[in-house]
């Protein structure tokens, strides 16, 4: 049977027509022939005009209204009839409340990538594309209890955004010799596998061909996420293996979380 993805990006896509089309094109060939990876990225407005969403969500009360529409939407990828929602933010914004609110697996960029890095490396290597993104990264790793499987975590030299990414699809060398050079360092410091952490800097890794740094293999986050995805959904079909109630009680009762968005919203327009 075929699976048909939610793919959730932290960015507005419609503002930045190369990274689509790159996440696009990749996920056709990183998925099997009948998985459907439909991309949604967050509405229009949601971020100032000529603002990244990497420094915008860098503060923790930016992060949180972010994540109110990320859940909102795997709420609705359910409901639509997909089998499972990948978010493809190395953060994993709203992770914890998605899985909350849905039946069908939830997925996103760090702890799918991380968790599985650990099968084929005893020591990883993780670059960020920035000190807020390598701050939030690092938070995460913590959270999974991930922290002694990891050599060092550093930053590009010179920190990109979503904004120079969608430019640097049409040259993007020089970020694949930033990225070389970070790679570099957390090898030196005993990483045997290296993980780019962003979706924006794997796709870009991914268009150069980039596989290796001095024979230390590149992992691709991004066809890790959705091959996660996959495996999820094709368990819970064959084994019937789903997201734990246990200790965290039953999925919120609707009447309940349709007064509290109510609330919300009015909340928020003053």
């Amino acid at each position: 049977m075929s699976v048909r993805i939610w793919h959730q990006s932290i960015s507005e896509l419609d503002h930045l027509p190369a990274y689509r089309t790159m996440l696009s094109e990749h996920a056709r060939t990183v998925t099997r022939p009948d998985t459907v990876v439909e991309l949604h990225g967050m509405r229009a407005g949601t971020y100032p005009s000529g603002a990244a969403p990497i420094d915008v969500l860098a503060n923790p009360w930016c992060h949180y209204l972010a994540n109110l529409q990320i859940v909102e939407g795997v709420t609705r990828a359910e409901a639509e009839g997909y089998d499972a929602v990948a978010i493809t933010c190395f953060h994993d914004p709203a992770l914890h409340e998605a899985r909350s609110v849905v039946d069908i697996p939830v997925v996103s960029m760090c702890e799918s990538t991380v968790l599985l890095s650990c099968s084929v490396g005893a020591r990883l290597g993780l670059v960020g594309i920035g000190p807020a993104n390598v701050e939030l990264v690092a938070d995460r790793v913590r959270h999974y209890g991930l922290s002694g499987r990891v050599a060092a975590i550093v930053a590009l030299e010179t920190a990109v955004n979503e904004h120079d990414v969608d430019a640097e699809f049409s040259e993007p060398s020089a970020m694949t010799r930033s990225f070389e050079t970070a790679a570099r360092k957390v090898i030196a410091a005993g990483a045997d596998v290296v993980v780019p952490c962003e979706s924006l800097l794997n796709t870009s890794l991914v268009r150069q061909g980039l596989t290796a740094v001095d024979g230390v293999p590149v992992v691709d986050s991004l066809a890790i996420m959705l091959a996660h995805a996959e495996s999820l959904v094709q368990l819970r079909r064959t084994t019937g293996l789903s997201v734990s109630r246990g200790g965290k009680g039953p999925r919120p009762d609707p009447a309940g979380v349709r007064a509290l968005r109510a609330a919300g919203a009015a909340t928020l327009a003053g």
